[in-house]
């Protein structure tokens, strides 16, 4: 009888502590997958030609986390970053050249256009610290690769005395100037059901731009706020 008595106890003790343990300690381990996305504004550090409109960044993320620790691996396009240059005329005054459309005293008008983004992959190593079921503090620190091409073109029309637009010379011309950077992002995950969670975020990418003089460099620190929708297996 009294074995049966300690039998009851000890399931009644379980009944109890087992809802409680399920509200104070949700599991944080697995693998994940994440789509983010979040407004992204021209890394350049020379602000004078920095393009000043944001355009919209969209990553995919994968990682694993162990429980209060994990890793993850990011990778990450946004939409190009476009200024155009506003046609401007003049008057060639100069001698006229061997190029054909460098006429001393023809009628001339010039635009351009430039365009550039900054790609980035990279790993990062979690922290997790659950608050309570539904929500968990995240944070995580590791480095990335950003790749950062720039597009730019220009087009010279000449003015014809009838006022008629005539394309005389085009330029375009490719390049990129890449880094290596630090990343450190906070994350806070809440969840919607077991596998759901909508996970508000900021990240901090820092360069090594002091070693650039090219004119070209990112800046130093840059902030970004982000959102995803993570699901967890």
């Amino acid at each position: 009888m009294l074995t049966f008595r300690r039998h009851l106890i000890v399931i009644a003790l379980c009944l109890v502590a087992a809802p409680v343990w399920a509200q104070t300690a949700p599991s944080t381990g697995g693998t994940f997958v994440d789509a983010a996305f979040g407004p992204h504004r021209d890394d350049l550090y020379d602000a004078t030609h920095r393009i000043p409109d944001a355009t919209l960044w969209t990553a995919v993320a994968v990682g694993f986390d162990f429980g209060r620790s994990g890793v993850e691996v990011n990778f990450g396009v946004p939409e190009w970053h476009e200024r155009i240059e506003p046609p401007q005329r003049y008057q060639y005054v100069g001698p006229t050249t061997s190029f054909g459309y460098e006429q001393q005293g023809h009628f001339y008008e010039s635009s351009g256009t430039v365009r550039r983004r900054s790609i980035d992959v990279s790993a990062l190593y979690r922290g997790n610290v659950p608050l309570n079921r539904h929500v968990t503090f995240t944070w995580l620190a590791g480095a990335g690769y950003v790749y950062r091409p720039e597009q730019v073109s220009s087009v010279t029309k000449e003015v014809l005395p009838d006022g008629t637009l005539v394309e005389v010379n085009r330029r375009d011309s490719t390049g990129d100037r890449n880094y290596l950077a630090a990343i450190a992002r906070l994350d806070g995950e809440f969840r919607i059901t077991s596998n759901l969670s909508v996970v508000p975020r900021v990240r901090f990418t820092v360069f090594p731009s002091l070693l650039d003089d090219s004119g070209l460099a990112p800046q130093i620190l840059v902030t970004r706020p982000e959102i995803a929708v993570r699901w967890r297996f």
